[in-house]
């Protein structure tokens, strides 16, 4: 074999692992850091009961307070009733009491003539009741709490918590967006193959199994996120797919088709190592064909 063929068969492999797992590896590690989301992506997590919900200044929702410590209104107003219970008076201090007016020589509170000419009365006629006090309105219930101890919310932009949780819980939000039935699970599996299988193409560990892996990583990405923005696109009265396609790709911002073309370009690089293996420069090459040969 000539210099340039076995240069060629080698390295080939080896700089598509080595992209491969590079790319991988930076994309994927940062998924563990710990972030802030904020407004719908918040409410989602709080719906799915995913990190750590906290209002405005870093305090942990009141809803997360237990039912039992919380007081109620009736708790509330109590202290008031056991005031009245004990006499205080309702009225200004100083009124009047029928039990300190002079008296007369037999003991007998002293008569007072009534108006119009009327005849004196032994005892005072009773001052009308006072109008009940009206009770104070009872105060707001807080929030009702759900089961996880986040408030309820109708979600949305304006959502009043944030969450503290892992990067990679973007891709869940995006997965429970499409109507995944498990996006959790399937986000952080896809977070290990990426980071595992980044890390195992370097040295060229089992590289047919995680190119694999990453090739049907990297088209179920396209179709998630990049496929929906073109689709917007097409033109209903172009009939054939093929040219629609094309069309509404070109129609698409930059930005949008760089990342279309990223993930196509590592697809494609993938699924070649899934093919062609991972060269002479791998681990796989010196445990299984040593293995082969001694068999």
């Amino acid at each position: 074999m000539r210099f340039r063929d076995a240069l060629t068969l080698h390295t080939c492999p080896l700089l598509l692992r080595a992209a491969l797992g590079v790319t991988f590896l930076w994309f994927g590690l940062p998924k563990f850091d710990t972030v802030t989301f904020e407004g719908e992506s918040a409410a989602t997590l709080v719906q799915l009961g995913i990190g750590q919900a906290t209002v405005a200044g870093g305090r942990k929702p009141a809803a997360a307070e237990s039912p039992e410590n919380a007081s109620t209104p009736d708790e509330q107003a109590a202290p008031k009733e056991n005031a009245q219970e004990q006499g205080e008076p309702d009225g200004p201090t100083g009124a009047e009491n029928p039990a300190d007016e002079p008296q007369e020589a037999g003991g007998a509170p002293a008569a007072e003539p009534q108006e119009g000419g009327g005849a004196p009365q032994g005892e005072e006629q009773a001052a009308p009741p006072e109008p009940a006090e009206q009770p104070a309105e009872p105060p707001a219930e807080p929030p009702a709490a759900t089961e996880s101890g986040r408030e309820n919310s109708t979600g949305g932009a304006d959502f009043a918590q944030t969450v503290r949780a892992r990067q990679v819980e973007h891709l869940t939000i995006m997965l429970h967006t499409a109507g995944h039935p498990y996006p959790q699970a399937f986000a952080w599996i896809a977070m290990a193959t990426e980071i595992i299988g980044g890390a195992l193409l370097l040295i060229g560990l089992f590289s047919r199994v995680w190119g694999l892996g990453l090739a049907v990583a990297m088209a179920y990405a396209f179709a998630l996120t990049s496929m929906p923005v073109i689709e917007a696109k097409f033109d209903p009265a172009m009939t054939n797919r093929v040219l629609a396609f094309f069309s509404a790709f070109r129609a698409i911002e930059p930005e949008q088709q760089m990342g279309a073309f990223w993930q196509m370009v590592l697809f494609v690089a993938a699924w070649c190592i899934f093919i062609g293996g991972p060269g002479a420069l791998s681990l796989d090459r010196l445990i299984f064909r040593g293995s082969a040969e001694e068999a």
